[in-house]
C-alpha cells in the first residue's frame, strides 16, 4: 500500500513489477477512519491492512502513463498562469504605492506600457515593475508553447472533442479536463465528480442543525479553475445554465454564481462522457 506523497507514482513504477497489487490509499479519508491517539508507523500499517482486508481501504485511482504526462504540462501550464497573475498583481500594487491606477484590464497590455512609461515613480519602483514585465513576457512565451503541446496531445481525442462542443471549452480547458478527471468510470455518479472538483459546499450537521459552509477545495485546483472560468462563456449560450447563473446572483454574488454553474458543468460533463453524447444548449 502507497500514501500518495510528492514522488508517489515514481515509487509505484519502481516496486510494481515485483509485487502482486499495489493499493494507493487516499489520506484525508484515512485519517478520518483511523484516526488514534496512537500514531506510530506499526499501527498505521495495520490499520491499513485491515481496512484493506475487509475491503474498506479508500483507493486513489492511478492514472495510465499518458494520463500522467498530459497532466504534467497541464499542472505546469497552471502553475505558470498563477505565477504570471501573481506578478501583474505585483504591478498594480507597486503602484498603488504611489497613489496609480491604470484603469486597464491587463496591465501587461500595450496601452497600460504606454501609461507606465509616463508615470512620475521612484528609479527603484520603475525597475521593479520593468522586472515583473519581463517575467510575464518570458512567461507568456512558455505558456503558448504548452498550449501547443496540448493540442498537438489531445488531437484526434474523442472524449477532448466532445468536450469541445460545451461553449467555453476549447483546446486548453478541454485537455485540462481531460487531464484531471481520466477515466469518467472511476466516478461512481455525478456527485462524486463534482466534489473531486471542489465546488460543493461543506457541510456540517449535527442533530436537528445543518451548517453549510464555502466550497470543500478538495480535488483538482487545474480542474476547478477550468470549470469556474468556462461559466462565463457558458452562460451566455446555456438559457438553463444562464438561469441557474442569474438565481444564484440574486440572492449571493457573482463569484458564487460562476461556482455553480461550474459545479452543474461537472454535472454535466459527467453525463456527456458517460454517454459519449455532445453539450446539448437546453439540457443542461
Amino acid at each position: 500500500m502507497l500514501e500518495p506523497v510528492l514522488n508517489y507514482l515514481w515509487l509505484l513504477d519502481q516496486i510494481e513489477l515485483y509485487i502482486g497489487s499495489v493499493h494507493v490509499a487516499t489520506p484525508h479519508k484515512v485519517r478520518i477512519i483511523a484516526e488514534s491517539k496512537s500514531k506510530t508507523d506499526r499501527y498505521d500499517s495495520r490499520v491499513l491492512a485491515e481496512l484493506l482486508r475487509i475491503n474498506f481501504l479508500p483507493e486513489s485511482w492511478i492514472p495510465p502513463y499518458e494520463i500522467r504526462i498530459l497532466r504534467g504540462l497541464v499542472r505546469q501550464r497552471y502553475h505558470l498562469v498563477k505565477t504570471m497573475v501573481m506578478n501583474k498583481n505585483r504591478i498594480r500594487h507597486l503602484l498603488f504605492w504611489h497613489g496609480i491606477d491604470i484603469p486597464v484590464f491587463d496591465i501587461s497590455s500595450a496601452r497600460a506600457l504606454r501609461e507606465i512609461d509616463r508615470l512620475c515613480c521612484s528609479p527603484v519602483t520603475r525597475k521593479s515593475i520593468h522586472q515583473c514585465l519581463d517575467l510575464i513576457t518570458s512567461l507568456k512565451g512558455s505558456i503558448a508553447e504548452l498550449d501547443q503541446q496540448l493540442s498537438e496531445m489531445t488531437e484526434g481525442n474523442e472524449i477532448v472533442e466532445l468536450l469541445r462542443t460545451i461553449p467555453g471549452i476549447r483546446s486548453v480547458r478541454s485537455a485540462t479536463i481531460y487531464a484531471e478527471v481520466g477515466n469518467i468510470d472511476r466516478f461512481k455518479s455525478s456527485k462524486a465528480l463534482a466534489s473531486y472538483t471542489g465546488l460543493i459546499p461543506s457541510v456540517r450537521a449535527s442533530g436537528d442543525g445543518i451548517h453549510g459552509g464555502g466550497i470543500t477545495k478538495l480535488g483538482s485546483r487545474p480542474l476547478r479553475h477550468a470549470l469556474v472560468e468556462a461559466s462565463i462563456n457558458v452562460i451566455r449560450e446555456s438559457p438553463p445554465l444562464n438561469r441557474l447563473f442569474n438565481r444564484v446572483l440574486y440572492h449571493g454574488n457573482v463569484q458564487k454564481a460562476r461556482v455553480a454553474v461550474g459545479r452543474k458543468l461537472a454535472v454535466v460533463i459527467y453525463a456527456m462522457l458517460k454517454h459519449r453524447e455532445p453539450f446539448r444548449l437546453q439540457a443542461a
